[in-house]
C-alpha cells in the first residue's frame, strides 16, 4: 500500500463544515480539537496551561510548548467544536 493512499477515505469535519482527507492537516486538527474538548475542565485546564512552575516539559501543558496565542486559539477552537457538536 502506498502512503498517502492515491484515494484517502474522507471523514466529515465539523470545523471545516464538509469531508476532509482523514489524512489532512484539517483532520489532524480536528482530532486534537475533539479530544481536547472531550477532556474534564480541571484536566483541559492542566494539558492547555501546564502545571504552575513546573519546567519539566511534560509537565509545561500546551502553553510552555507552543506558545500563549496558541492555547487562546485552542481554547476559541475547543468552544466553537463544542457549539457546533451541540448543533449537529
Amino acid at each position: 500500500m502506498n502512503y498517502p493512499p492515491a484515494e484517502a477515505p474522507l471523514a466529515y469535519s465539523y470545523l471545516a463544515g464538509c469531508e476532509v482527507s482523514t489524512w489532512s492537516e484539517e483532520w489532524k486538527h480536528e482530532c486534537e480539537i475533539a479530544y481536547l474538548s472531550g477532556l474534564a475542565p480541571p484536566k483541559l485546564s492542566v494539558m492547555l496551561d501546564g502545571v504552575a512552575g513546573s519546567t519539566n516539559r511534560e509537565d509545561r501543558g500546551i502553553k510552555g510548548v507552543r506558545g500563549e496565542a496558541a492555547v487562546a486559539t485552542l481554547r476559541a477552537e475547543i468552544a466553537r467544536f463544542r457549539a457546533l457538536k451541540a448543533t449537529a
